[in-house]
């Protein structure tokens, strides 16, 4: 059985490889634009800051990747219910025909019967883990859009350094990019494609932005 869940958005396998550009700041004239200087290397004079989880939970990305999945365990809730009723159906029918059957008929009939319960409980505890696992493969692939994002303003305002809001005490809130970020995170996956494949092939496939 797989299950595999996606967006299909603008360089969701892109990796962020660049770095952030660094400002030079020293008291010495001579050495301002010399890049090998200590102080150049380590000085970093412009600093936003970016409460990534925040950013993640409040995307409409993991807001509709969630509405799916939650549809996708409806589904299975109401497929497991209609099967678990057939075997409660086998099991009153085995006890009825207890009386009828010889030893062994009985004993291979509830052999098969426990071999069907057994399996039907490890396909349910399969699907959930499944879907858990399909849930943090969307939430991945939106983290690595969302530093990409992270990387573009810093190019575009010339920061020389982001930090997680976390790690700093105090701050001024001009210097938060997060609701900026989450903007464009929107933006950029408006017209992502989720899909979830299951075993029997079929898929369910909605816009990301509905």
């Amino acid at each position: 059985m797989a299950i595999r869940t996606w967006l299909a958005a603008l360089s969701f396998f892109a990796l962020v490889g660049t770095s952030l550009p660094s400002v030079a700041q020293t008291t010495d004239a001579s050495k301002a634009d010399d890049p090998s200087a200590p102080s150049a290397q380590f000085s970093a004079q412009r600093i936003a800051l970016i409460d990534l989880e925040s950013v993640l939970r409040a995307a409409s990305g993991t807001l509709r990747v969630r509405e799916l999945l939650d549809e996708q365990r409806l589904l299975f809730q109401a497929e497991f219910a209609e099967r678990e009723a057939a075997l409660q159906q086998t099991e009153r029918q085995l006890q009825a025909d207890r009386n009828t059957l010889s030893e062994d008929e009985f004993t291979q009939r509830l052999t098969d019967f426990e071999d069907e319960v057994a399996r039907i409980q490890r396909e349910i505890q399969y699907r959930r883990e499944a879907l858990d696992l399909a849930f943090q493969d969307a939430q991945a692939r939106l983290r690595q859009i969302a530093i990409e994002i992270v990387t573009e303003i810093a190019r575009e305002q010339q920061l020389d350094l982001v930090l997680k809001e976390d790690s700093a005490i105090a701050f001024r809130p001009g210097l938060n990019i997060s609701e900026l970020v989450l903007r464009r995170l929107d933006e950029r996956t408006k017209d992502a494609r989720i899909e979830i494949e299951v075993e029997d092939g079929t898929t369910t496939d909605v816009d990301a932005g509905e």
